[in-house]
Parts: structure tokens; C-alpha cells; sequence
């Protein structure tokens, strides 16, 4: 029995010794508290972590009472940049997640509702593949909820960022990287070689590298992507009915929060480069429920749409996007 029982100690102490890594180099960032998260250039950080640890941090100290809500996208709203339009006491903070869904907001809005003392202006951005999708908690580093948030599982959360990093591949990248600080096209998917800053109160998000490449050139900054900026179809048809009944009561207890509050809200629907509108069915129902006055769809082809140079790639577009579709719906205001 001792010789059994030494064997299998023996057998799992690699993988021991690398779960204790993982605990000691805190890869993803969800051990250890920090003031700044942008630190970590190399791996993607869960979105929805870092955005609920900083408003949890930050709440009573700067007492948030205006937000941007929805999926990385957000990234285009900076909040210097809304401030302009909203009242000298605003004090605006950008909650979003990676892929976020109707879900994730309502849980956040609800949380907002129980935890900040005003809830004075939002812009919650609508994105049409990712809004309307899965509302369970995904099985991802990326994209799993904060158990705080969404009153899921800590081990489960746990689980979830340990399993990935116990993934081969992640494990072959990030230690070559962490190594060597050298990146290589294998890398592509486990590091992520962007330099990017979070604002330490607001939570906004500057991916500081690919600004500067495109204002310093942008011809070349595109030609060197130009795998990624697919040709979009002249006709493009519109997404399909996406809104479902479950969808539809989230909506409307999100609206009733934004009335018990006064909120100003803004709904914005995001001018994604794939150009596929929003289904007008669906349209409708958003525009029942927070009035046509607040619902601003810039999804299909447009003005932004059109302009490749308006994109960092083909999923997010850029702050200059952002500004333009905040100059235009508050001035309608």
C-alpha cells in the first residue's frame, strides 16, 4: 500500500507542482487584489473579473453613479469622452464583460440597483451576435461570470480558469512566453500580444498599441490585416428574431430599475463591421420597451460600417466610433 500510495504522489506531483504555479503566478489575475490590471500584457483577463473587483474596490470611494454597460465593444465609449454630455456630478464607470449577454447586464443593473446610491445615466450598448445569445454561465476563463454577480459557484469558478490553464497548449505558450518574452504566430489564441491600459477609477479600456500603429500609419496598419477585413456582401440580410420571452422580462425589469432611478438611459445597437441590421421585430420590442426616443440602432451599413479604418479588426470598432454615435444621440437629447 506505501509503495501505491507512492507512486500516485509521484505520478500527480507535476501536476500539483503546476497547480501551485498557477496560484503563485496568478496567470489570469483572479488570486491576488490589484490597483491596476494592466499589467498583464499577455494573457487575456476576464473582463467581467476585473470589472466587478474594481467597482467592488472602488464604490464608496468614488460612489459611480453613471455606467456603460455591455460586451468589450464598450471599449469604444470612453467616459472622458461621455462626460461631456452628462452633469458635473456624474461619476461615470464602464461594467462590461467579454461576450457579454441580456443576462450578465440584467444581473448587473440589478446589482448596481442594490449597491450604488444613484443610478443617474447609462449607455447600455447592444451588440447583435453576442446580446441575444446564451444566457448560462459558460464553461470559460474568458467568458464565466463572477460568482458575486451572477450568485454562481466559486469552485466552480475556480475550476473553470484552472482547467484552461492546465490545457497543453496554454501551458507550452505561456512559459515559452514568460521565458522568453518573445512571440511567435503559435502564440496566436493563448497570448495575447496587445498592449493594452485600464483606467484605474473609470475602468475604461485603450489598446494603446494598435491606436498608435494606425494614426502612425494607417495604409500599412490595414495592408498587414487585410485577411481579417473580409469583403461584406452588397445585400446583407438581417439577423433573425433573436428577442425571446425570458429576454423580454430582463428587458422590462431593467427598464423598471432606470424608472426607479430617473435614469437617463441612451440603448445603443453597435455598428458591427459583419453590417448585419438588426431584425426589425426585434427593434420594435426594444423600442416598446425603453421608447423610440432612447433606442438608436447604428447596426447594417452606415457611415461606420462602411469605413474599414473605423475597426481595430473585424469585432470591435474604435473610441473615434464611439464619440461620433455619443455627439449624435445626445444632441437628438
Amino acid at each position: 500500500m506505501k509503495k501505491v500510495f507512492l507512486k500516485l504522489v509521484l505520478l500527480s506531483l507535476p501536476i500539483l507542482i503546476l497547480i501551485g504555479l498557477f496560484f503563485v503566478l496568478d496567470p489570469f489575475r483572479i488570486v491576488y487584489t490589484y490597483g491596476d490590471y494592466s499589467g498583464n500584457m499577455y494573457i487575456s483577463l476576464n473582463r467581467e473579473y476585473v470589472s466587478s473587483k474594481m467597482y467592488f474596490k472602488n464604490i464608496k470611494k468614488y460612489n459611480y453613479n453613471s455606467f456603460i454597460l455591455g460586451s468589450s465593444r464598450t471599449l469604444a465609449f470612453h467616459s472622458k469622452s461621455w462626460r461631456k454630455f452628462l452633469s458635473p456630478d456624474a461619476s461615470p464607470f464602464v461594467f462590461d464583460a467579454s461576450g457579454e449577454t441580456l443576462s450578465g447586464i440584467y444581473e448587473k443593473v440589478s446589482y448596481i440597483d442594490k449597491t450604488a446610491a444613484d443610478f443617474n445615466n447609462c449607455l447600455l450598448i447592444i451588440c447583435t451576435d453576442h446580446t441575444f445569445g446564451v444566457e448560462a454561465d459558460q464553461n470559460s476563463h474568458i467568458f464565466i461570470k463572477h460568482p458575486t454577480i451572477a450568485g454562481t459557484s466559486w469552485f466552480n469558478f475556480y475550476v473553470v480558469f484552472i482547467k484552461d490553464y492546465l490545457n497543453f497548449l496554454f501551458l507550452k505558450n505561456y512559459f515559452q512566453f514568460l521565458f522568453t518574452h518573445k512571440y511567435g504566430p503559435s502564440m496566436k489564441g493563448y497570448i495575447d500580444y496587445r498592449i493594452i491600459r485600464y483606467d484605474t477609477v473609470a475602468n475604461d479600456q485603450y489598446i494603446i498599441d494598435r491606436e498608435n500603429e494606425i494614426k502612425q500609419d494607417s495604409t500599412n496598419y490595414y495592408e498587414k490585416r487585410k485577411d481579417i477585413f473580409y469583403t461584406r456582401d452588397s445585400i446583407i440580410s438581417p439577423a433573425i428574431p433573436q428577442i425571446s420571452e425570458s429576454h423580454v422580462q430582463m428587458l422590462k425589469e431593467i427598464k423598471s430599475i432606470f424608472v426607479k432611478h430617473h435614469t437617463n438611459y441612451k440603448i445603443i445597437i453597435g455598428p458591427l463591421y459583419n453590417q448585419v441590421p438588426l431584425n426589425s421585430a426585434d427593434l420594435l420590442i426594444l423600442q416598446n420597451i425603453f421608447g423610440k426616443d432612447n433606442v438608436f440602432n447604428f447596426s447594417g451599413k452606415n457611415k461606420f460600417t462602411v469605413n474599414t479604418g473605423n475597426y481595430y479588426e473585424d469585432s470591435h470598432y474604435r473610441p473615434s466610433v464611439g464619440d461620433s454615435i455619443m455627439s449624435i444621440i445626445y444632441k437628438k437629447q
